[in-house]
């Protein structure tokens, strides 16, 4: 339950993040909005695997399946607008598309120690709050 509420809250900050971005942001305070598309997948990435040593080929996998995941929660969005607006089926559709992106680069790792690391990692990510946890 908790991880639910820490992977929604994830969702919700890349639900906000993104279109603001996509507007050319909202002027100073920088953030989210501020980094392009590289930015925010290097940072996905050093929050993810802290504390864990990616091969280059891992690495560029995990960079693949980032930005695959930005897209398509922007489709996720994109689908709930012209839907209506259906607040909760978008989170939902976003909540699958980070539980997949989350298994897919756990899949990546190879020892249990990693995949352990990745989940602490995951779990102590700032979850959509200004200024961090």
């Amino acid at each position: 339950m908790k991880t639910s509420l820490r992977l929604f809250a994830a969702v919700a900050l890349l639900a906000i993040a993104a279109p603001a971005y996509a507007q050319g942001g909202g002027g100073g305070g920088g953030g989210m909005q501020q980094m392009t598309p590289e930015q925010r997948v290097a940072r996905q990435k050093e929050m993810l695997f802290k504390d864990i040593t990616l091969s280059a080929e891992q690495s560029a996998k995990a960079d693949t399946i980032i930005m695959k995941g930005m897209r398509s929660q922007m489709e996720a969005m994109q689908a709930a607008r012209s839907g209506g607006g259906d607040r909760e089926a978008m989170q939902q559709a976003m909540q699958k598309v980070n539980s997949e992106r989350n298994e897919a680069l756990k899949g990546l790792l190879t020892t249990d120690e990693h995949k352990k690391k990745f989940d602490e990692n995951l779990a102590a990510m700032p979850q959509g709050r200004r200024g961090g946890r």
